[in-house]
C-alpha cells in the first residue's frame, strides 16, 4: 500500500479510516530485524509491516498452529 500523495496531519487517518496510536511490543532481536528487512525492501516502516500484517490476519484460519516446547 503506498503512501497518499498529500501532507501528513497530525491525527488525521493517511492511509486507514483510524490514527495510529503507539502500542509496545515484546520482540525478539531476530523478528524486529526480519520485520526491519522487510520494511526496507518495502519502503514502509516497521510498524506498517505490523499493520499490514494484523489486517491480514482475518483471512488465515482461526486456529493457528501451536508451538511446542521440545
Amino acid at each position: 500500500m503506498a503512501k497518499p500523495k498529500h501532507k501528513s496531519m497530525r491525527n488525521q487517518p493517511e492511509m486507514y479510516d483510524e490514527t495510529k496510536q503507539p502500542f509496545t511490543l515484546s520482540l525478539t532481536p531476530t523478528a524486529v530485524n526480519r520485520l526491519d528487512s522487510y520494511a526496507k525492501i518495502h519502503g514502509i516502516s516497521r510498524s506498517e509491516v505490523v499493520e499490514q500484517f494484523a489486517r491480514r490476519l482475518e483471512h488465515l484460519p482461526a486456529q493457528l498452529p501451536t508451538q511446542s516446547n521440545h
